[in-house]
């Protein structure tokens, strides 16, 4: 036997709090956008680049890349702020394209999630590559190495886990939003 659907009233407060929620994280992320986009700008009038080169450190090319891409990495990221403040909205109205759009959301950050893994792990790869040959020979050196393993593992594992924990929650919105009882209130 089947249990009865939940009342629409338990469907219209779950959309109603995952909604507000989400506006006030996506108000959070465009504040914090629109200050990285001032850092970013900052930034790049210091060549940070060329500073670590002329203090003969190496640079590596994703670090490279990004420090040389700041500026419209930082605007992409607000301009997807912006976009999920406005799908959160929709959510908020009981918009079709709200819902659709914010599941696409959801899935696509539990991915991004799992994607910044490898990202993680190379970055322990180029601070390794940053440290000089002579100093790694040294007693020094080869602590730091033992400590930046640790470091790693630590790392590795507590992104993993969060990963994890972000895709369940994720899943389970999903799930929710395309129940039957919430997909009626959307037009």
């Amino acid at each position: 036997m089947n249990p009865p659907p939940p009342p629409r009233g338990a469907a219209v407060a779950f959309v109603d709090v995952t909604a507000k929620l989400s506006l006030l994280m996506a108000g959070l992320s465009v504040l914090w956008c629109l200050l990285q986009l001032l850092l970013a700008t900052l930034l790049d009038r210091f060549d940070p680049v060329g500073w670590l080169q002329r203090q003969y450190l190496p640079v590596p090319p994703a670090l490279e890349w990004t420090l040389r891409h700041a500026l419209s990495l930082s605007l992409a990221m607000l301009l997807l702020a912006l976009a999920f403040a406005a799908v959160s909205w929709a959510l908020l109205r009981h918009r079709g394209w709200g819902r659709r759009g914010f599941i696409v959301f959801l899935v696509a950050v539990a991915v991004a999630n799992f994607a910044m893994l490898p990202l993680l792990d190379g970055m322990f790869d180029a601070m390794q590559a940053m440290l000089p040959a002579d100093f790694l020979a040294t007693a020094q050196g080869r602590e730091a190495m033992l400590q930046m393993r640790s470091g790693r593992w630590v790392a590795l594992a507590s992104a993993g886990i969060t990963a994890l924990a972000f895709a369940a929650l994720h899943g389970w919105l999903v799930l929710r939003l395309c129940r039957p009882d919430v997909r009626a209130l959307f037009r």
